[in-house]
């Protein structure tokens, strides 16, 4: 069974990943070192309330759900949802581009 802490520090390092955020980034933002985050995931230190709700706030999400479990079986939140479909089209627009303007010169070409 899965302990609030260990909970808590998988979906620290879910929601920053997902945001594109470095440690040191996240630090820079809620006026802690990058050890500090560092320390956090790696399981030696626990914020306390106070910078639970400077995470959250820096990683967009309400504090609770940094201690739900995830669950396999839950279906994307919205947000998630828009946000994988985005990452998604960002990937693929420059190869969207280069195809569609080698198309569009090879038929003014002729």
């Amino acid at each position: 069974m899965e302990g609030l802490r260990q909970i808590f520090i998988g979906n620290l390092k879910r929601y920053r990943k997902q945001n594109h955020i470095r440690q040191l980034d996240l630090a820079l933002e809620i006026g802690k070192s990058a050890n500090y985050i560092n320390s956090i995931e790696n399981g030696k230190y626990f914020p306390p309330p106070e910078t639970i709700d400077k995470i959250a706030e820096a990683l967009k999400v309400e504090p609770a759900s940094l201690f739900q479990k995830e669950s396999k079986d839950k279906p994307l939140l919205k947000d998630e949802l828009v946000k994988k479909i985005y990452d998604k089209v960002i990937v693929s627009l420059p190869d969207l581009i280069r195809v569609t303007v080698n198309s569009e010169i090879g038929t003014t070409a002729s």
